[in-house]
């Protein structure tokens, strides 16, 4: 009776592993000679806010912007704005819920489908068949 645990079969075949590495041709060079491609400039699609109680706020209702202060000697008080700081719940995670939430909302008008009725992806079910 063979009670030999998972790790130690990963374990065995580390080394074979290497044997099994499939490599790369890269002559002759001159196949990799083509037009380098186009990318567009960045742009913005959308914006969303979060509002006092983190919540999805569609638009850019809390959006702030930063202006650097003119004044050259001034004294930081980091501590100033602290006592009306709204704290984050740390226990509530929220990963890119937010942002895939715009997403949904804007599926359609920012992000279009061909009209020719294919698929940007091939379905699942085409695999189970």
């Amino acid at each position: 009776m063979n009670m030999k645990r998972h790790s130690d079969d990963l374990s065995s075949d580390c080394c074979s592993a290497s044997k099994r590495t499939r490599q790369f041709d890269v002559w002759p060079v001159t196949r990799f000679d083509r037009e380098f491609p186009y990318f567009r400039m960045p742009s913005e699609l959308g914006s969303f806010s979060l509002d006092g109680s983190r919540e999805f706020v569609d638009g850019r209702l809390q959006l702030r912007v930063y202006s650097p202060p003119s004044d050259k000697n001034i004294a930081w008080d980091l501590s100033h704005g602290y006592s009306v700081f709204v704290h984050r719940d740390e226990s509530k995670k929220e990963y890119i819920d937010h942002l895939l939430k715009w997403i949904w909302l804007y599926q359609h008008s920012k992000f279009p489908t061909p009209s020719s009725g294919t698929l940007l992806c091939k379905d699942s079910d085409e695999n189970s068949m």
